[in-house]
């Protein structure tokens, strides 16, 4: 038989070399499996994607095509190919699916595992698209294992996926409470990504995590309902000893997070853009240095035209736990990390614009900055019609509880609570600008005014300025501030 890896030469009457190769296999000089090769390559060399079924993979199969699929995917890695699936099919499989810098366009066909035992299409490597995918989650119960992602790009070695791009796949759980064991998609060690039109229904755990120093990203036009804990989040933990920077979320939604929206807890310069969080658990927008996970600070995070609707439900979270719909805080101290010195708490980061609809049952306050906020800024926006919550608590309209904290700008209108809260954590140099106050207090208690103030001992002043407070209580302000703390400057009160 000839050896179908030399030189099949055109014929002199100028016969393609595919066809001399049926010809041969017609009669038995070849096997079918070098033509076959040989189809592949000639597709490769001129940039031509290679179908999964040239591999063997059956998209009619109702039975395990684990094996298929590790074969075309490895095959596709060593002859550096592009893969295209079959439009409609389902690919069933059992187990970690690896695309290690290859490219695959699943042309709207799905991945469907066969068990509940850890499942995963990880990508990896460099200069990789994945597109029009949709990949299914069978778990009844959560895993922190990689291994039990959706999607993981990336991996566990620095630099592990680069210059990538994930393009209309889709991350979606079977059934209510069945979906992928861990987060949607994970990111880690991976840098220079584009995700676009990205969907993650009932993940377990996050919807979309980015982490491991992960950097310059961008997910745009995501849409993240039902995940188990935060529906897009940016953590850095200490034990890595790197920071995730320069991310860009914009144009993002999250409908009924168990936990959080949008959220960075450990980072620095990332940027939420014209994101929507609708009915979170927990805090809406959460900027966080966190001790119980360890994780470095917080800063540079620029929050801009986000709008939250009802946010902290409380649902299915400890009796008694409340949060804010943005709240911004951490803890003391100071890591170095990437070169520079990161705060461990949430430092220099801007909310802009921000819309706060209403609130759930577990809110305190539509906007917090709690203590290790620094120079932290709250520019413009408007919050209306936050509620009373379950445990009989009104929720307040802006918590200066941080170090030299601005508000500027901002808008509230049927402030459940009071408009203005003073915390005892608040510190240095804070500034209240051209506020305005329309409806304070509409669930009466025991304190009768706009502003109050607690005792805070490292607040060396608060100037409110150039604001106007109507529809409300009698009294502008009660302070327990020593006398020259709390000025005011150019203020109506109607």
């Amino acid at each position: 038989m000839i050896d179908c890896d030399r030189t099949v030469a055109p014929a002199p009457n100028r016969m393609s070399r595919r066809t001399i190769l049926a010809g041969l296999v017609s009669s038995g000089l070849v096997s079918s499996a070098c033509m076959e090769r040989d189809a592949k390559a000639s597709d490769a060399e001129r940039g031509e994607p290679v179908s999964l079924s040239r591999f063997g993979v059956d998209r009619f199969a109702s039975r395990d095509q684990t094996a298929a699929l590790r074969q075309a995917f490895e095959a596709a890695a060593h002859d550096r190919l592009s893969l295209i699936g079959d439009p409609d099919a389902t690919y069933r499989y059992d187990g970690r699916l690896i695309l290690d810098g290859v490219s695959f366009d699943g042309r709207g066909c799905t991945l469907l595992p066969l068990s509940d035992g850890p499942q995963v299409l990880q990508c990896r490597g460099t200069g990789w698209r994945l597109a029009n995918l949709r990949v299914q989650g069978t778990a009844r119960t959560r895993s922190s294992d990689n291994g039990f992602n959706g999607i993981w790009i990336g991996g566990d070695d620095r630099d592990a996926a680069a210059d990538f791009v994930l393009e209309n796949v889709t991350v979606d759980g079977i059934a209510p409470g069945r979906g992928a064991a861990a987060a949607g998609i994970m990111i880690s060690n991976a840098q220079q990504g584009r995700l676009t039109g990205t969907t993650v229904r009932r993940s377990l755990a996050d919807g979309i995590h980015m982490t491991a120093g992960s950097n310059h990203l961008l997910v745009e036009r995501a849409l993240i309902e039902d995940s188990g804990d935060d529906a897009i989040a940016v953590v850095s933990y200490r034990r890595q000893q790197q920071a995730c920077h320069h991310v860009h979320v914009r144009n993002a939604t999250s409908r009924r997070s168990a936990a959080r929206g949008m959220t960075v807890v450990g980072g620095h310069d990332v940027v939420f853009e014209r994101v929507a969080v609708e009915r979170s658990a927990a805090a809406g927008i959460y900027l966080f240095g966190e001790a119980s996970f360890d994780t470095y600070g917080t800063a540079r995070v620029r929050v801009i035209d986000p709008v939250l609707t009802g946010c902290v439900t409380g649902v299915g979270l400890p009796l008694g736990y409340s949060n804010a719909a943005i709240l911004l805080g951490g803890r003391d101290g100071t890591d170095r990390v990437g070169g520079v010195d990161l705060p461990r708490g949430a430092s220099d980061c801007l909310v802009q614009n921000a819309v706060v609809m209403g609130t759930g049952d577990a809110c305190t306050a539509a906007i917090s900055t709690h203590e290790h906020a620094v120079r932290s800024r709250i520019v413009g926006g408007n919050i209306r019609g936050n509620a009373r919550g379950r445990a009989g608590r009104a929720s307040a309209g802006i918590e200066i509880g941080g170090r030299d904290i601005v508000v500027d700008g901002a808008t509230m209108t049927d402030i459940a609570g009071l408009a203005i809260v003073v915390l005892p954590t608040a510190a240095g140099d804070c500034r209240v600008n051209r506020v305005t106050v329309d409806g304070s207090l509409r669930t009466p208690g025991p304190i009768g005014s706009y502003i109050y103030a607690a005792q805070a001992p490292a607040l060396r002043r608060l100037i409110v300025s150039g604001s106007r407070f109507s529809r409300g209580p009698d009294r502008l302000s009660i302070s327990l501030l020593p006398p020259g703390r709390l000025l005011f400057e150019n203020n109506a009160h109607e």
